[in-house]
């Protein structure tokens, strides 16, 4: 299913804080407008150093026609608010993952440096890539 802005504001996910979103391809990055600077660096490094990831989803996008909605809240409670204890997928409980009918939320707080966000991307890699290859998977199984 083709993901749409208003579809997105009626989810769990969906935050007043978000009144800005950077579109292109497969990816649909939240943010407010206070944190621009960071959600451009995160499309950036998506674009340029994790460039196998984004042609991976994007190659996933084609197919399913969902898309992945990265989440930047500002703060570690919006996340926690918004995600159950379950969906973290790292040790710090500042990164969450969430399948949903239009594809997969991941929400992260606002990056305080640059080496935050850094590690960030770097675990958003990590479990994507993770999720890349279950969906794959089971892809594969559903065509047997």
């Amino acid at each position: 299913m083709a993901a749409t802005y208003s579809s997105f504001m009626t989810t769990r996910f969906y935050s007043p804080v978000f009144n800005t979103a950077l579109f292109d391809g497969p990816f649909r990055i939240y943010f407010s407008q206070a944190y621009e600077s960071s959600a451009l660096k995160v499309y950036h490094l998506l674009q340029t150093e994790y460039q196998d990831l984004w042609n991976q989803v994007k190659e996933w996008s084609l197919v399913s026609k969902e898309h992945v909605f990265l989440l930047m809240y500002p703060e570690i409670s919006d996340v926690q608010n918004v995600f159950n204890s379950a969906d973290s997928v790292d040790v710090s409980k500042k990164l969450y993952m969430q399948d949903w009918e239009e594809g997969l939320a991941i929400g992260l707080t606002q990056p305080n440096t640059d080496l935050d966000l850094v590690y960030q991307l770097e675990h958003v890699q990590k479990y994507l890539a993770n999720w890349l290859q279950k969906q794959n998977n089971c892809d594969v199984i559903a065509d047997a």
